[in-house]
C-alpha cells in the first residue's frame, strides 16, 4: 500500500507552439476539473493550486467538481475537451494508473488523451475509522475485522479510486471479504465515518489530519512504507502505528 501522487494534467494537443495565439495564453478563464466531489484531498489541492495559477496567469483558473465512475467522468470531460490549454485536470495514480487497467473498457487513455503537466503532491494514506470502532491499533483492527467482516463497510471515493483499491488491498490482505459502499468523492465518504455509518476509509493525510485532531475518527495506522510525518503530531493524543 505505497503513497498515492496528485498529478496535473492537461487534455491532450496542448503544446504551445502548435497552438494558434499560444504566445499570449491565457486570454481567458481556465477551467480546472477535480474528477470527485468538493471537500476531498484532490479538491483542496485544486483549490490551493487555482489560486496561485490565477496570480501567476493573470486569469481566473475556475474549479470544477465532476465526481462519478471512481474519477473517470471528469478524466474523461477533460480528455474530450478541446486541445486548446484551457481544460486541465488535476488527478492522482487511480485515474491515471489505476482505473484504465481495472476496467475493461475505461472512458479514456492516459497516455494518448492527456499531455502530462507536472506533479504538484504526493500524500501518503492513513486508515482511520469511526470514533467509537472498538479497535485501537492495528493489532487489534485486524482481529475484529475477522472476527466481524460480515458486518463490517468501508468508504471509497468510487469503484477503482485510491481509497477503494488502499483499502480493497488491506481487505485482501487480512484475508476478509469487508462490504465496500463507493462514494463520489471521499468527503462524503468522510462525512459518513464520522456519522458513523460506515466503519473505516484509507484517506489521503492531508485531509484525514483535521478530522483526527478533532477526534471526529480514530487514526489507526499509516498504509505507506514509511510513518507519515503528520503522524508524530498526533502521537502524544492516541495509539498510532
Amino acid at each position: 500500500m505505497r503513497r498515492t501522487s496528485l498529478a496535473v494534467i492537461l487534455a491532450c494537443g496542448f503544446a504551445l507552439p502548435n497552438v494558434a495565439g499560444a504566445e499570449d495564453w491565457p486570454t481567458r478563464p481556465i477551467t480546472l476539473v477535480v474528477p470527485y466531489a468538493a471537500g476531498g484531498p484532490v479538491d483542496t489541492g485544486a483549490r490551493i493550486m487555482a489560486a496561485r495559477l490565477s496570480e501567476l496567469l493573470g486569469q481566473q483558473v475556475i474549479i470544477e467538481n465532476m465526481g462519478g465512475a471512481g474519477g473517470m467522468t471528469g478524466a474523461a470531460r477533460v480528455a474530450k475537451a478541446p486541445p486548446d490549454g484551457y481544460t486541465m485536470l488535476l488527478s492522482g495514480s487511480a485515474v491515471l494508473a489505476q482505473i484504465p487497467n481495472l476496467y475493461k473498457h475505461p472512458f479514456y487513455n492516459p497516455l494518448t488523451d492527456f499531455e502530462h503537466a507536472a506533479l504538484f503532491s504526493d500524500s501518503a494514506r492513513v486508515l482511520i475509522t469511526r470514533k467509537d470502532f472498538p479497535a485501537k491499533n492495528f493489532s487489534e483492527f485486524i482481529a475484529y475485522a475477522k472476527a466481524n467482516q460480515t458486518k463490517m463497510q468501508y468508504g471509497s471515493a468510487g469503484a477503482g479510486s485510491g481509497m477503494h483499491v488502499c483499502a480493497l488491498l488491506l481487505d485482501t490482505a487480512m484475508g476478509t471479504k469487508i462490504t465496500h459502499v463507493p462514494y463520489r468523492g471521499s468527503a462524503p465518504a468522510m462525512q459518513d465515518l464520522i456519522a458513523g455509518r460506515i466503519d473505516f476509509i484509507a484517506e489521503q493525510i492531508a485531509t484525514a489530519l483535521p478530522q483526527i485532531q478533532g477526534n471526529a475518527v480514530k487514526p489507526i495506522a499509516t498504509l505507506s512504507l514509511d510513518r507519515a510525518p503528520a503522524s508524530t503530531i498526533c502521537r502524544r493524543r492516541r495509539s498510532w502505528d
